[in-house]
């Protein structure tokens, strides 16, 4: 069986690419976490060419057949082959699927990994159908921040995040989706988690990644109007607004900025649907002690206007035994959040 080598482009029909990226781009760019490379192989062995152009922060990727992960690796600087799937049974079709594990850093926006080409032995063949198109807009619960390291580990670093191991993938996967992610730890709708007004997820939502800025993002389409017409999503998952209460606590400003937050989720309620008119909203409300009452609000105020097709739910709270790095969930926790969110958006759609 002989080797070939296929460069990843947007347009080749055997090729899925995951996640928002500019398409014209020579080389495709994975920023966004969960973002990445999906193909249906028939045969033994495939690599992926990747490139770091970055000696820092370390970018993690994830391999998965058939939906199960089976690896995961650092991208080292430079441009090299990495193995994805090694000897398999030849005559075997498997759905290959590589994911990028670490979001995406405003404070470097040089940090990305990059996508030239695959190498394997055997065939490609047609990619399976999936059912639905899903997008989560969040935080750090989202980007999967500390998902994967011990209860107490105080380290903010990139072995930490995984996409695969986050809710959203896990909901996605019950429900046969392709999963889009903008995420950012520490953000929210109107500030971050320190009350910085720059760290909204709402004011970029329009950009390809609009939390990226300075030229190395902008020279890969960072900052590119985005093309809401190219991938429609049934759902829309909104988790924020756990940033923003801790920045209210923070000032001791909640009497004060309450009604900003209402008023900035609703406006970001309304942003999104006229980007997205035929989806469905969903709005994750943060846990029981960062005020979801805010987000239940906002979502109220946005149905009484005569939005249609806007909802709210929750996820149960995490305690100290589902906690990993920084106090964040765990995997397992993850796992059951993603279960409960599947079982919700079945009743809605």
């Amino acid at each position: 069986m002989e080797m070939q080598t296929l460069p990843v482009t947007f347009d080749h029909p055997r090729l899925r690419l995951l996640g928002r990226m500019d398409r014209e781009q020579r080389v495709p760019a994975l920023d966004w976490t969960g973002s990445g490379l999906e193909v249906q192989l028939r045969g033994t062995d495939i690599w992926a060419e990747l490139e770091a152009p970055a000696l820092s922060p370390i970018m993690w990727m994830v391999v998965l057949a058939d939906g199960c992960p089976i690896t995961r690796f650092p991208v080292e600087p430079g441009i090299r082959f990495y193995p994805l799937l090694l000897g398999m049974e030849a005559e075997k079709t498997r759905t290959v699927t590589l994911l990028k594990e670490t979001q995406c850093m405003p404070d470097q926006p040089e940090a990305t990994v990059r996508l030239h080409s695959i190498r394997f032995r055997g065939e490609l063949e047609e990619l399976p159908l999936q059912n639905l198109k899903i997008e989560f807009i969040g935080d750090s619960l989202t980007s999967g921040e500390g998902t994967l390291a011990a209860r107490g580990n105080e380290e903010w670093i990139t072995p930490w995040f995984s996409s695969v191991a986050n809710y959203s993938n896990v909901a996605c996967q019950e429900l046969n989706a392709e999963r889009r992610v903008l995420s950012q730890s520490g953000w929210g709708v109107c500030w971050g988690w320190d009350h910085n007004e720059s760290s909204t997820m709402a004011a970029g939502y329009d950009r390809i990644v609009g939390v990226l800025k300075g030229p190395e993002a902008e020279a890969r389409g960072c900052g590119k109007a985005y093309d809401f017409s190219a991938w429609v999503p049934d759902i829309i998952c909104v988790r924020l607004l756990t940033n923003d209460c801790g920045g209210m606590n923070i000032q001791h400003s909640f009497e004060a900025d309450q009604d900003k937050v209402v008023q900035g989720s609703l406006a970001f309620l309304r942003r999104i649907r006229s980007f997205n008119p035929s989806s469905r909203i969903v709005w994750i409300l943060p846990s029981t002690d960062c005020h979801p009452e805010l987000g239940r609000k906002a979502v109220l105020l946005a149905a009484k206007e005569g939005m249609q097709n806007v909802y709210f739910c929750t996820l149960p709270d995490y305690g100290p035994e589902d906690m990993g790095a920084r106090s964040h969930p765990n995997a397992a926790f993850n796992r059951r959040a993603g279960h409960l969110l599947a079982g919700y958006l079945r009743t809605i759609l």
